[in-house]
């Protein structure tokens, strides 16, 4: 995991998904999560300007998208 950061953020680059099940975490304390890959089509429809919508554990929706000048 990369630390290093010292103030909070909602968005780490992790060498790999961790256990955020009633665990501490990067984030502090989680009790869920979800692992999501994204394909070659994902990657292109970001690059194409278009938003990813994600369905995490059927209770919150999560939106992904290249920030500007990517």
């Amino acid at each position: 995991m990369h630390h290093g950061q010292e103030e909070h953020t909602n968005m780490l680059i992790v060498d790999k998904p961790f256990d955020a099940d009633g665990n501490e975490t990067p984030f502090g304390p989680r009790w869920g999560g979800e692992r999501f890959t994204l394909t070659a089509e994902h990657l292109a429809a970001l690059q194409a300007g278009k938003t990813i919508a994600l369905d995490v554990m059927s209770e919150y929706a999560v939106f992904l998208k290249l920030g500007e000048g990517v």
